[in-house]
């Protein structure tokens, strides 16, 4: 995971991903009850944790980067006491809350993929595994490297709007496995161009599955959209939800 490549555009990050209203609609047939644990893992400046709060849920978000997670907390009402923010590695956040304590755990914006081999994944959904409650359900989104490094897709959509445009390429290495992420920011107020790459490690639907069952989980249900809509193999993105019965 890099510190350098978020921290540069954390200050930009609302407007390059604002919140999007169907993640909350798609959790809302997720969540067991009003007032079920949350959370949100890879949470960024806290856009879905803030949303998920307001809607009765006590949501803890964590993030990597701690600029992120300071813009979280500076945007954080003293009158409420949820959501609660921390800076934390994904792959320890059960050395930092009680076993079973979680009713829910979400795994958003294409987070999972930062971890780089084998050990790094396991050691996250083992993670998982113990502070979610027994019938809690864990969610992961990702892109759907299958269709990505099948059909040797070079970049993804560009995001523009009134305030930034952002561009994301990918560079496939067969030696290393790993995909080159290269992004370009353009702040349209000032002109300032912000350049970085980071390494992401292409997960394949098989080896996700694989893994999430050695870490103790069972029922899967895979999805295309956050929609609903049932998971195509053409399909850019990729939900997974899955239980441990």
């Amino acid at each position: 995971m890099s510190e350098q490549f978020y921290t540069s555009i954390a200050k930009y990050y609302p407007h390059i991903f604002p919140l999007n209203p169907s993640q909350v609609r798609f959790l809302s047939t997720i969540l067991p009850y009003n007032g079920a644990r949350v959370m949100d893992v890879g949470c960024a400046t806290g856009n879905l944790s803030f949303a998920l709060a307001k809607f009765g849920f006590p949501t803890w978000g964590i993030d990597f980067d701690a600029e992120m997670i300071g813009m979280a907390q500076q945007a954080k009402s003293e009158d409420n006491i949820f959501p609660l923010f921390e800076q934390m590695d994904m792959r320890k956040i059960n050395q930092h809350y009680p076993k079973a304590f979680f009713d829910t755990i979400i795994c958003f914006g294409n987070t999972v993929v930062h971890l780089l081999n084998d050990e790094q994944i396991n050691e996250f959904f083992y993670a998982v595994n113990r502070i979610l409650s027994p019938d809690g359900t864990f969610t992961l989104q990702l892109l759907n490297y299958n269709y990505i490094l099948e059909n040797n897709i070079r970049s993804l959509p560009l995001i523009d709007n009134e305030h930034i445009t952002f561009e994301r390429n990918y560079e496939y290495s067969e030696a290393s496995k790993l995909i080159d992420f290269n992004t370009k920011l353009t702040v349209k107020s000032t002109g300032q161009v912000i350049e970085n790459s980071v390494k992401l490690n292409p997960i394949s639907r098989e080896k996700l599955r694989r893994q999430l069952r050695t870490a103790g989980f069972k029922t899967m249900k895979s999805y295309g959209s956050f929609e609903g809509d049932p998971f195509q193999f053409n399909d850019l993105p990729l939900i997974v939800t899955c239980t441990r019965k």
